[in-house]
């Protein structure tokens, strides 16, 4: 059980150490934001309820961006875009924001960003997956606007490194 804890104990809490600081995400400038792979955040500024916790950050949604037209701007921009004008594609959550009226508990104007800027869209994956696993080990499931799992967490620790029920019991 020691060998569990201790290959988890960096999923234990957030890591924020090479993210930026919260801003506005309906005010911030796509000029602001990096046209570059990385990892991004989105969340509200109140509390949600969670299975197995309150999640005091607010998390609606983790991501992660690449290059081209997919970069951490573009994204963002996406993301807005599909969560101001209900029925437009291109960004799944912005999508769900919309299409489930997400608006009406958490106004834009109420949202939030951060992102972490990554070498490649491969490190951006990686971190992704890494916040994702720190989230579903602390609040029992994935952030509301998240409908995915991004497994490589998992499997870069082993598949056996979840046996233990109590890895996933609460603090």
């Amino acid at each position: 059980m020691s060998k569990t804890f201790d290959q988890l104990a960096q999923y234990r809490d957030f890591d924020w150490s090479s993210w930026t600081a919260w801003v506005s995400l309906s005010s911030v400038s796509p000029e602001d934001i990096p046209a570059l792979p990385g990892a991004y955040v989105i969340s509200t500024v109140a509390p949600i309820a969670r299975a197995a916790s309150s999640d005091e950050l607010g998390i609606l949604d983790i991501g992660e961006a690449g290059e081209g037209a997919a970069t951490l701007r573009g994204r963002l921009e996406r993301f807005r875009r599909c969560a101001t004008d209900r029925g437009q594609t291109g960004h799944m959550a912005g999508w769900r924001y919309a299409f489930f009226r997400f608006d009406r508990h958490f106004p834009l104007s109420s949202l939030r960003v951060r992102w972490s800027v990554t070498p490649s869209k491969q490190t951006a994956n990686e971190l992704e997956g890494r916040l994702l696993l720190t989230y579903l080990l602390r609040y029992g499931e994935l952030p509301p606007l998240n409908y995915k799992f991004n497994w490589s967490a998992f499997e870069s620790l082993g598949w056996d490194a979840f046996d233990d029920p109590s890895v996933f019991a609460r603090r």
